[in-house]
């Protein structure tokens, strides 16, 4: 063994506190060893039977699941491989080595005898332990974090900010279901502006933009807080009433019409108001959110061969 590799050894945080002279004798058994970059250093599939101290390189270690994938990367003065030397168990990860990297494979026999031998090797391997727990842990919650952030985004609007359709076709037969368990009453509103196509051509996009998002924002706020909102498509949206009989169908729906007629929308120097028509299909049983989702479109038509700017229900 080299000075350079001592030195090194001896700055290990398995070492820390300790004379060097106290642990020299007990790794007459260990050996150094060169990877080149990409060997493998440790796999699922193969035993370990040493405690490798990382002298100089990086590892990067890799989580097992349907590919691969990197978890952390180890630096020298670190270690490696002392959870399934204490547990007896395959490794757990595949850890490779990101560039030339030095290391000192202690075997299994020398590991136990230092910690049995010093108090201050068993706390330094301790305090390793806790510390890639930590980390392990900080690393699940930014994963779960990073998952519904993901999930967040691929269920809502991102125009409105309410739940977009795909949202809706999992929520929604959910909650028919519950429904129909508990034997509520419930109702499936289909929502359209008016003359939305006019706004866009003769404001443009950009103001049709800001119809879109202030009827979805009126209407959040204007409906009951266990009501189910999505942006159905364009300028269509869908609500499922749960817990609402006809008359409160169309109570809610009437509250919606006109606060949405009264809300001024304002950009620059234009201001304008829009309109909403209204179908319903009011019910006491399951069924397919397809066949309700039709059934308030039929309404929704009538409403607007009447003249918009009202509400009908599906008889």
């Amino acid at each position: 063994m080299n000075s350079n590799d001592r030195t090194r050894i001896e700055h290990n945080a398995l070492f820390s506190g300790m004379n060097a002279e106290s642990f020299d004798y007990m790794l007459e058994h260990s050996v150094v060893r060169d990877l080149d970059v990409g060997e493998r250093l440790l796999q699922p599939d193969t035993e370990n039977h040493h405690l490798h101290l990382i002298l100089e390189g990086a590892l990067n270690v890799y989580l097992i699941a349907q590919e691969p994938q990197e978890h952390t990367t180890l630096q020298a003065g670190e270690c490696v491989g002392e959870v399934s030397l204490i547990d007896g168990k395959y490794p757990s990860a595949i850890v490779v080595a990101a560039q030339a990297t030095r290391i000192l494979s202690i075997p299994y026999d020398t590991v136990w005898s230092l910690i049995n031998n010093s108090r201050t090797v068993a706390g330094n391997l301790l305090a390793l332990l806790a510390n890639r727990l930590r980390n392990d842990n900080q690393s699940i919650v930014e994963t779960q974090r990073s998952k519904m952030q993901f999930e967040h985004q691929a269920s809502t609007d991102a125009l409105t900010g309410v739940h977009n359709r795909h949202w809706m076709g999992r929520a929604f037969p959910r909650a028919l279901q519950r429904c129909t368990l508990n034997k509520q009453p419930f109702a499936v509103m289909v929502v359209d502006i008016d003359h939305f196509k006019k706004i866009n051509d003769t404001y443009g996009h950009l103001v049709g933009d800001l119809a879109l998002k202030t009827v979805a924002q009126c209407m959040s706020d204007n409906l009951r807080p266990h009501d189910l909102l999505a942006r159905y498509g364009g300028e269509e949206f869908a609500v499922l009433l749960t817990e609402a009989d006809l008359e409160s169908a169309k109570m809610i729906a009437e509250r919606l019409r006109s606060r949405i007629a009264a809300a001024e929308i304002r950009s620059n120097d234009i201001s304008f108001h829009v309109t909403l028509s209204i179908g319903i299909t009011p019910t006491q049983h399951e069924d397919q959110l397809e066949n309700l989702i039709h059934e308030a479109d039929q309404a929704l038509y009538r409403a607007k061969q009447m003249g918009r700017n009202r509400v009908e229900v599906f008889h």
